[in-house]
């Protein structure tokens, strides 16, 4: 029982700019802070490849998750497809709650910049605890509206932080 959502946003910068900005782990924590509290790549670059895994410290709607995944496929400077399970530890920790989640990021050029999306998903389990889990996110947690939010506010970041960058004269 999926839930999801897309977030777009279109930035004054070429997709191989952005790519080098996004897919540096500092920057993309430093994209929500009050919701990122890390992200590692496994791999000696510290950045994403196919193939890779990873593991971030976030939080998704209120909610706490320790999200370990793997980009599925990596098209450098175009898209990258990442899957994993994020861990929600409820209860202080008593219950762990594991949601297959994942995500499309795709660069495109248009005519008026480079339009970035991050397409996102969360896949509750189709049974009875499933859908008590989908009815609380999505109801009392307001998580879809959360989900959006949570996602576009990495888009807002990056825009600001490339085209403020490109607009910095250099000495």
């Amino acid at each position: 029982m999926y839930v999801t959502d897309n977030a777009e946003i279109v930035i004054d910068a070429p997709p191989e700019e952005i790519w080098e900005y996004v897919t540096d782990p500092v920057h993309w924590t430093a994209s929500n802070p009050e919701e990122h509290y890390g992200l590692e790549f496994h791999t000696p670059d510290n950045r994403p490849r196919e193939g890779a895994t990873f593991q971030q410290r976030e939080e998704v709607a209120g909610m706490y998750a320790d999200l370990h995944g793997r980009f599925l496929y990596v098209d450098n400077p175009n898209v990258a497809v990442w899957a994993g399970t994020a861990y929600y530890p409820l209860l202080r920790g008593l219950v762990t709650v594991r949601i297959p989640e994942g995500g499309t990021i795709r660069l495109e050029e248009t005519d008026d910049g480079t339009r970035m999306s991050h397409a996102v998903w969360m896949d509750f389990p189709s049974n009875r605890r499933g859908r008590f889990l989908k009815w609380l996110f999505t109801t009392v947690l307001d998580g879809k509206a959360r989900l959006y939010d949570h996602t576009n506010k990495e888009l807002v970041f990056f825009r600001q932080r490339l085209e403020s960058e490109a607009a910095t004269p250099t000495p």
